[in-house]
């Protein structure tokens, strides 16, 4: 019996630490977007390994906001949201609040 237990403690972290976290390479991704990069292109850009609220931007003062709603495998302790600025539909940068 604990061997079984064992076993299967053996199997669940090994499966938790095999998950791929893309957290980093999503900051990448945005911090790396070119600046005035039309709306447009940014969406064909977009990484699979994340989800963008497209069609519900936060409107702050002449800007669009438009959170990043998930991450794969994300394991942010912080809680951290992530928001791709745009003015007139060009990308300014990414914003991120706790």
């Amino acid at each position: 019996m604990k061997l079984s237990r064992l076993l299967i403690l053996l199997y669940i972290s090994t499966a938790l630490v095999s998950c791929k976290d893309y957290y980093n390479e999503t900051i990448d991704w945005a911090d790396n977007l070119e600046n005035e990069q039309s709306f447009k292109d940014v969406q064909k850009e977009q990484p699979n390994y994340i989800d963008i609220d497209w069609k519900n931007p936060q409107i702050v003062d002449n800007q669009k906001w438009y959170l990043i709603t998930k991450i794969k495998g994300n394991n942010d302790i912080l809680g951290m949201s992530h928001y791709l600025v745009f003015i007139e539909d060009k990308f300014q940068y990414r914003e991120s609040k706790k």
